[in-house]
């Protein structure tokens, strides 16, 4: 084997681990979401259908209310972690788009 091949061998192995390396820093969030969302309950997730400046919002049918600034938009995807939609007062959420968790007051239905 000649010097020229056996410098490319050694060199493509660093290559692969290069690539391997950049992948694994840029690609977590879309692992650790698809990951996360297995561990949730079929019908645990809901989605923000309307929002008022990030201080007000209708998650599946129901209005709340923010506690802290929250930044959910239309669309988002969201899972109750302390209190339960549409029933509990007091509720934080994880917003699964943005990963952010967001303080929220239940005002009630939409339509009653």
């Amino acid at each position: 084997m000649s010097a020229t091949n056996h410098s490319m061998m050694s060199f493509n192995p660093m290559i692969l681990i290069t690539v391997l390396l950049t992948l694994s820093v840029l690609s977590p969030s879309a692992a650790h979401s698809a990951w996360f969302e297995r561990l949730i309950p079929q019908g645990e997730i809901y989605t923000v259908s309307e929002t008022d400046r990030d201080l007000a919002f209708v998650i599946d049918g129901f209005i709340y209310d923010a506690r802290t600034s929250c930044f959910l938009a239309v669309g988002d995807r969201v899972v109750f972690f302390e209190g339960r939609h549409g029933i509990d007062y007091r509720a934080t959420i994880y917003a699964l788009d943005s990963r952010e968790r967001c303080q929220l007051l239940l005002r009630g239905r939409l339509y009653q």
